[in-house]
């Protein structure tokens, strides 16, 4: 898992809106850290294809692994300083800090694939 504590707090897959009472998909999965400042670390080995600040998620890193397969690890609080397009990285490497909610998505080529798959 992307962090050694947590709690899931948002599911991946369809869930009916508490407020608008829709169906809505979601395409990651939230992960509340035990504590603030948690290191987020890369679960799978790969390369990093992004890193940076975002309007909507904060600071966002994209790593590519074989097979088509990308995770995605967003609302970072901080991205890692070490942490530079095209950095290849192993599992388990410190990609950056999340201080609230983690929002961890996975896709396969152009699908997205239930992220808690990869860390059962």
């Amino acid at each position: 898992a992307p962090l050694k504590s947590y709690q899931i707090v948002q599911k991946f897959g369809t869930f009916i809106d508490p407020v608008y009472k829709i169906k809505v998909f979601n395409d990651s999965v939230k992960l509340r850290p035990a504590s603030r400042d948690t290191l987020v670390r890369n679960v799978l080995p790969g390369k990093v294809v992004y890193a940076a600040k975002t309007p909507v998620m904060d600071r966002v890193v994209i790593v590519e692994h074989p097979g088509g397969l990308h995770t995605i690890y967003a609302n970072l609080s901080k991205i890692a300083p070490t942490l530079k397009i095209g950095s290849k990285l192993k599992r388990g490497y410190v990609i950056g800090r999340i201080s609230d909610t983690l929002a961890f998505e996975v896709t396969k080529e152009t699908k997205h694939i239930n992220p808690v798959e990869l860390f059962r």
